[in-house]
């Protein structure tokens, strides 16, 4: 699990620096003398760029109401931890959840309390909230690892339509186009 966890903060990461939000991350052997590396390699992961790679990507999309914070986990190989928020599903879009399901998802804790996201599609879940969820499965965190969060508090009619036509549109789970160098991962929660 927490390869996937580390997957996915780097994914967040990348998706920040990189131009035309290309998602894809590179290991390098270097020699233990700090010579240049001696090879690199690269892994290409799901695009998901758009609304429509996103809705190709989750395993479900759901308009849920967040109703508590289950718990927080500090998990040592990034910055950040896992936030596990129990929700109810008002309203499945994509797949078939479960009427009440715990979900997890990447955060950054605060100093002051509270949490902050750790991409820009990905707002952490706040109790009282209505939000549209992308989630993937992850037995690790309860019923799935949420993928993508939007606000549905304000324009729930908009923010519904929005991804009813992501989800007509989706596009099936392709790596990023710039990448040249793809790796099969039979255990990733995209696996169909």
């Amino acid at each position: 699990m927490k390869h996937k966890r580390t997957t996915l903060t780097i994914l967040a990461a990348t998706a920040v620096l990189t131009t035309a939000g290309a998602a894809w991350y590179t290991t390098l052997d270097t020699p233990t003398d700090s010579t240049p590396p001696a090879t690199a390699h690269g892994m290409c992961l799901p695009a998901t760029d758009t609304d429509e790679d996103k809705a190709g990507y989750a395993h479900t999309i759901a308009l849920i109401t967040v109703d508590k914070t289950v718990e927080y986990r500090e998990e040592d190989e990034a910055p950040g931890g896992a936030l596990l928020s129990k929700v109810t599903v008002v309203q499945p879009l994509k797949g078939t959840p479960p009427k009440t399901m715990t979900i997890g998802q990447s955060v950054l804790r605060q100093a002051g309390g509270g949490y902050a996201k750790t991409k820009p599609a990905y707002l952490p879940l706040e109790p009282g909230h209505r939000y549209i969820v992308g989630t993937v499965p992850d037995p690790a965190y309860g019923d799935g690892w949420v993928w993508f969060a939007t606000a549905a508090d304000n324009d729930l009619t908009t923010v519904t339509n929005r991804w009813t036509r992501a989800i007509d549109h989706q596009i099936a789970p392709h790596p990023d186009p710039a990448c040249d160098d793809v790796i099969d991962d039979p255990s990733s929660p995209a696996t169909p």
